[in-house]
């Protein structure tokens, strides 16, 4: 009878027996969150279904294949199922091995007949059973049901199959991470604080980390890919769970990442043998009297006590920035890291008098903490500084968040590193520098942009900078070379990067014209679409220097069954120059621009606004009206109505498609429509901006003034604007 209870099979049933409670928690745990919704969504589609057939019989089949696509959707790719995964990894983790946390029941379980590893695996097996098991009886269930019920067109097996291997993989991780802390801790609250932060501290870091780049770095910048983020990511399986659908990233967070995930379940699968192997390695050398203390393993405590009190710290100093301001970094620094060393060490001996111990501990640890932010505040490292060779440059972008394609050409790369170097220089130039000093280094420059540069190196390494640039007309010559390369235009413009329709879509190209009047549009009619848009193509490939846009268009794809938008370019321009798609817009559409987007009388009023301080409490403007009627209808007459056309950005502010247009940073043009008594903003071209009438409304002492803004723009912190 002794042998028969000892054997490997009748000790697993005996623990399955003595851990029913698992069993039913997890069993309640897939009905609701797997049975319950997929029949309670095709009961209600079926009564859908029903009405639709007697009252609304055209939009049955649209309403049929919305309800099989939800119940395929809870079939593969469910947050409920997910969670309860998640929930179940953590109790039966940490109840499993529980009692070693208590002294009466270690010494009962380490008494019997039963080797360390034979005990380990029945109680690590035990937990994962309680949980598949029921996982699996109540999938089959509602397979049946869904079959039953008559919708089984919804039972994608392929997916089915690579949704329980995700589940499967993510399970096994996070049980066994459970199930290590467990062991490590000698006591269960303790457990679950630890095991917290072993989940989700990896996130913390690298959040403090990118808030500690951008304090103490001038340049710092994303690259953009959020590689660093999804890197952490990556040792948070958690959280990482609910981006992966089946064997493919997808969910409600991905981050960016795409394609396949089978590289991810393959490591985090071998992640799971490692810790399991690791978590019996434990096991089997745990000493029983330590049940009870907060560490069963001493070596463990120091490591484990620095990580989260340097961390802790940061994170106070940062909150404190964030609250304060700069100045109490340092003391939240401080703060921070003394708080946690009192709360382990308090933990660690259950004993508040604790609070005073290990006080070289404390020590070291503030002069590490605090000189690490030391030396990152000196930029040691010369981040700053930091350029690349252009022998080493793949591709260059100006816009970090830009998800289209990067530039290669070497003309283009040349130019963005050139701008890095104007950028490096500017950085190093003394904050407080005279605004002589910055001419005579820089040359003439009226004001200075924020822009950010991103870097593709050999071997596919990312990295971004963010710089402050002068105006000058090199930089502008730059930004001018740039943006009118075709490579810019094919890889940046809303033009060139369309994305391709699918059956279920139908094309809308919008037509509103210079005047801001909307014109019509051409629906599902693709030949035309094709014939205007490869035609402007055309047109703006061959040609470097900006034109007047006379029509904004934009093009829909839209849904045939629900009518909803999937995607939309807004940003498509056609110019007084194109005039071959201008010709071919009126021959297919009938439409044409005005002749002048908007003329004096149309106009109430028109007022000239002027930057006259700058400094870091904001912007100061001065508005100055303008009376006379000549020169109203010089400032109308080679302005582009901004809200019409949708264009505000600058050769300095980068845009995807629009003509280049004179900046507006120190001096802006709006005009007060009769209709409506709307103001809306003019913009010029680059090159025609009517600088005589500016500079004969310009109030008297406003350039002195506006002389500052050099200096203050030069010594301020701008943030990017670059789109």
């Amino acid at each position: 009878m002794t042998s028969k209870s000892f054997s490997s099979k009748g000790l697993l049933g005996d623990s399955m027996r003595r851990s029913l409670w698992a069993l039913v928690l997890s069993g309640v745990g897939f009905f609701l969150s797997l049975l319950l919704p997929v029949l309670m969504s095709m009961q209600r589609a079926l009564e859908q279904k029903a009405d639709n057939l007697k009252n609304f019989p055209q939009h049955m089949e649209d309403a049929w294949q919305g309800a099989l696509d939800l119940v395929a959707e809870l079939l593969g790719y469910n947050p409920f199922v997910k969670a309860t995964f998640v929930i179940m990894a953590v109790v039966c983790g940490v109840a499993l091995f529980a009692y070693l946390h208590n002294r009466q029941k270690v010494d009962f379980y380490h008494s019997l007949p039963l080797s360390r590893t034979r005990l380990f695996a029945n109680n690590f097996l035990t937990g994962a059973l309680c949980t598949l098991s029921t996982y699996f009886v109540m999938l089959a269930i509602t397979l049946a049901c869904v079959y039953a019920m008559g919708f089984g067109e919804a039972a994608d097996w392929g997916a089915i199959g690579g949704t329980v291997l995700c589940n499967l993989i993510f399970f096994l991780l996070i049980y066994a991470l459970a199930v290590l802390t467990t062991i490590v801790c000698g006591n269960t609250v303790v457990t679950l604080l630890l095991l917290a932060w072993v989940y989700f501290s990896p996130l913390l870091v690298r959040m403090l980390q990118i808030a500690l780049l951008g304090k103490f770095y001038e340049t710092y910048a994303s690259a953009g890919e959020l590689d660093g983020t999804i890197a952490a990511l990556r040792l948070c399986p958690v959280m990482e769970y609910f981006t992966v659908d089946g064997i493919r990233y997808g969910g409600v967070a991905t981050l960016g990442q795409t394609g396949s995930a089978a590289g991810l379940l393959a490591g985090y699968l071998a992640a799971a043998a490692v810790v399991t192997a690791l978590a019996a390695f434990l096991f089997r050398h745990r000493r029983s009297e330590r049940a009870g203390t907060a560490l069963a393993f001493d070596r463990s405590k120091l490591p484990v006590k620095v990580y989260i009190c340097l961390i802790m710290g940061v994170a106070f100093g940062a909150l404190f920035n964030l609250i304060a301001g700069d100045f109490w970094f340092w003391p939240g620094l401080v703060i921070g890291a003394v708080l946690f060393h009192w709360i382990v060490e308090i933990i660690y001996a259950f004993d508040f008098r604790a609070i005073f111990a290990k006080p070289l501990h404390l020590a070291v640890m503030l002069v590490v903490l605090v000189g690490g932010m030391l030396l990152m505040k000196a930029d040691v490292t010369g981040y700053d500084a930091w350029l690349p060779d252009e022998g080493e440059l793949e591709a260059v972008d100006v816009a970090a968040y830009s998800s289209r394609e990067m530039l290669s050409e070497p003309e283009n790369i040349a130019a963005v590193r050139r701008l890095a170097e104007i950028g490096v220089a500017m950085t190093a130039a003394d904050d407080a520098a005279p605004e002589g000093e910055l001419q005579a280094q820089f040359g003439p420059f009226d004001d200075s942009f924020g822009i950010t540069l991103k870097f593709r190196l050999n071997g596919g390494r990312m990295a971004a900078r963010y710089y402050r640039l002068p105006q000058t007309e090199e930089v502008e010559a730059l930004l001018v070379q740039l943006q009118t390369s075709a490579e810019y235009k094919q890889k940046k413009w809303d033009l060139f990067c369309l994305d391709d329709m699918t059956e279920d879509e139908v094309a809308v190209l919008m037509f509103t014209d210079n005047a801001g009047a909307y014109l019509g549009n051409l629906y599902d009619e693709p030949e035309k679409i094709s014939q205007i848009l490869e035609t402007l193509r055309e047109e703006e490939l061959a040609r470097q220097e900006s034109s007047m846009p006379v029509f904004r268009l934009e093009l829909a794809y839209e849904n045939r069954r629900d009518g909803s938008w999937s995607a939309s370019w807004s940003k498509i321009y056609v110019c007084e120059a194109d005039t071959r798609t201008l010709a071919l817009i009126k021959q297919l559409t009938g439409y044409e621009p005005q002749p002048q987007a908007l003329t004096a009388d149309q106009i109430s009023m028109v007022e000239i606004g002027y930057v006259v301080q700058r400094d870091e409490e904001g912007t100061a403007w001065r508005n100055v009206t303008v009376t006379d009627a000549g020169d109203i209808e010089k400032l109308l007459e080679d302005a582009v109505y901004a809200d019409a056309m949708n264009i505000y950005n600058s050769v300095f502010y980068l845009g995807s498609g629009a003509p280049l247009m004179e900046s507006a940073d120190t001096v802006n043009v709006y005009a007060t429509l009769k209709d409506g008594d709307r103001t809306t903003e003019l913009r010029y071209l680059l090159g025609t901006l009517p600088t005589d009438v500016i500079e004969k409304y310009r109030p008297d002492g406003a350039a002195d003034e506006a002389a500052a803004v050099i200096d203050a723009a030069a010594t301020a912190e701008i943030m990017p604007s670059v789109g």
